[in-house]
Parts: C-alpha cells; sequence; structure tokens
C-alpha cells in the first residue's frame, strides 16, 4: 500500500513516496527555491519515478506551519484525494519531525519557528522503533521551552528549528545528555509523511473528510478588513 506524502509547512518543500514503511522516492527543495506553486511538479516527478507503485492514499502536513505553506500544501493534497478518490490523512509537522528520528531511542524534542519570537514545540519518546507522543503541539517562547526541558531526565534529541537552546540548555540540567539531530533530520520529509499516514490509515482505516479538513495554525491568520481611504 503506497501513499503519497506532501509537507509545505515550512520552509523546506518535500514530497515522497512510501510502501510497508520503506521510501521509494523523496524530493526536497529548500528555501528560496521552494514554492507551493511547484508542488504538483514534484509530485508529478515522484509518481513517475515509481510507476510499479500506484498510490493509495495520500497524508500531508496538516499543522503547525505557516500560513501560505499549509493552505498550498492541503489545497494540492485535498484536490488529488477527492480527484483520485483516494483516502487522505493529516499529520502534525512536528511529530513528522520526530519520526525522522524513529531510531534514536531518547525523548525527542521537535520545535518549529511559530515568528513573534515563539516556536511550535513538543516532546515524544522514540523507543523500539516506536513513536510515543508525550505532549500536546505547543506555542511557546525559547525560555519555556528551556524550562520544560530542564525537567527531564536522561538523553534528550533536539530536532527542527532549535534555535540558541542548546548551550543554555547544557547548563541548566548539566546531568542530561544533549544531542542535536543531524541537519537532514531537522525538516518534515515526505517519506516520512507518507509512511505516517500509511501506518494511519492501517491501524484506523479512517480518512479525513476533505470538506472539513483545514490548515492548523501556529497562530491565526494576521489578516485585516481594509477600510480604503
Amino acid at each position: 500500500m503506497a501513499f503519497l506524502g506532501i509537507t509545505s509547512a515550512t520552509k523546506v518543500i518535500s514530497v515522497g513516496l512510501s510502501e510497508n514503511g520503506i521510501i521509494l522516492a523523496e524530493t526536497t527543495v529548500a528555501d528560496k527555491q521552494a514554492f507551493t506553486e511547484d508542488l504538483i511538479l514534484h509530485i508529478d516527478q515522484i509518481v513517475g519515478a515509481r510507476p510499479d507503485a500506484p498510490i493509495h492514499g495520500i497524508a500531508v502536513v496538516q499543522g503547525p506551519g505557516s500560513y501560505s505553506g499549509l493552505r498550498g500544501g492541503l489545497s494540492v493534497a485535498k484536490t488529488l484525494a477527492q480527484t483520485m478518490e483516494l483516502p487522505l490523512l493529516g499529520v502534525s509537522a512536528l511529530e513528522a519531525l520526530a519520526n525522522n528520528l524513529i531510531d534514536c531511542d531518547s525523548t525527542i524534542a521537535a520545535m518549529t519557528n511559530a515568528r513573534r519570537k515563539e516556536f511550535n514545540f513538543a516532546v515524544f519518546a522514540a523507543r523500539d522503533r516506536k513513536i510515543k507522543r508525550l505532549t500536546e503541539d505547543f506555542v511557546m517562547e525559547s525560555p519555556q521551552i528551556i524550562d520544560k526541558l530542564s525537567k527531564i531526565k536522561g538523553k534528550i534529541t533536539l530536532v527542527g528549528e532549535i534555535v540558541d537552546i542548546y548551550e543554555e540548555l547544557k547548563t541548566v540540567n548539566p546531568d542530561t545528555k544533549i544531542v542535536v539531530a543531524e541537519p537532514a533530520n531537522c525538516y518534515p520529509r515526505g517519506g516520512i509523511v507518507g509512511a505516517m499516514g500509511e501506518r494511519l490509515f492501517k491501524e484506523h482505516g479512517i480518512s479525513e473528510d476533505i470538506l472539513k479538513m483545514v490548515p492548523k495554525y501556529s497562530h491565526k491568520p494576521n489578516i485585516r478588513e481594509w477600510k480604503g481611504r
């Protein structure tokens, strides 16, 4: 059962195809080259690379993340799912980051930039190739994050946009082993998102309601009515 994974929640756009937890194909575009309007081109590239693996479902990062990025990713995913009559599942950007480190056997602190000096933040545990969520997705400033992590004992792996909390966290909690994930694991990956969607569908057999599925933003969009002159 091959699942297409789509993520455009951060500055990195990634599309991947996975089957039985194995990534079959993946393409990633970062920073200034990443445009949500090019998503369908990346999808066409991925699908064309593996014509032997027909798509059985679609998974997309639903949030938290940037306003335009989430809207673009969800619009493409919902359109494809409706047109192709495929199940659609939404996943958390932070949980996708944690799943990049499924083999690390440690507590995982996942972060992405929420702007306004705040960060999307959640804590997970990786054990025996399984990810367990320990907290919900929060929006916090870095001092609050450091305070929460300082109470955790054992190994902590930081992943995502971790700002400059590494050195301060070592000082606050010297008995904890702090590890920073490799840069290649610090953004949601399309192949991992696809594998997450496939696993959720196999476990629960449910799909999102396409008409009701909406982005989960860090903050409400900062849009105001134009009053004119």
